[in-house]
């Protein structure tokens, strides 16, 4: 079922791919940016709000971004001479996705942790060790998915590492020759 799409059809789907992709790595720099807001801000209300915004936008930008990418990815992988499993930059690609998806997941929900705290507690939050905790694991959190999503920007780009070899081109193919297949005895005339 491979190249049942055309060029420019290709082409387009390429487009969307690397548009979600870069909404994904910017919402996530932008992330960053509130966080670090939340990190330096003498206000309490903008301390609360920076977590608020940094919600928003990852409920608007950066799950659309992560979902658009993984579908049109898939969408390339199986109609194109790529496939899924065919090439390893592919599949280190589709790992590293994965896992910035998860990451992704358990950073909103340590978002929506201090959300919470800093609304209740304003800077007094700066004193709880469950908040504390949370700041920096979000924070190593996002590094990682910027790092992983520049990786996967630039190993589409390169596709360093070539195709997976097949099974059958694994193993060594037994030649069999004539004189492999002769009988042993010789007959004399």
């Amino acid at each position: 079922m491979r190249n049942t799409i055309t060029i420019t059809q290709k082409r387009w789907l390429i487009s969307a791919h690397l548009l979600c992709t870069v909404a994904w790595l910017g919402a996530a720099l932008c992330s960053l940016i509130f966080n670090i807001t939340a990190l330096i801000t003498t206000d309490p209300h903008l301390l609360n709000a920076s977590y608020v915004f940094a919600d928003i936008l990852d409920k608007a930008l950066l799950r659309g971004g992560a979902i658009g990418a993984i579908l049109t990815g898939l969408l390339l992988s199986i109609l194109t001479q790529w496939g899924l499993i065919r090439f390893y930059w592919i599949i280190v690609k589709e790992i590293v996705s994965v896992l910035c998806i998860v990451v992704g997941v358990i950073i909103s929900g340590w978002n929506d942790d201090a959300i919470a705290q800093t609304a209740m507690q304003g800077f007094h939050a700066f004193h709880d060790p469950l908040y504390l905790t949370n700041r920096t694991l979000m924070f190593m959190g996002i590094f990682f998915q910027l790092i992983a999503l520049a990786g996967v920007i630039v190993i589409s780009v390169f596709k360093p590492w070539g195709q997976r070899k097949r099974s059958s081109q694994r193993k060594p193919q037994k030649t069999g020759t004539a004189a492999s297949t002769r009988p042993l005895v010789q007959t004399t005339n």
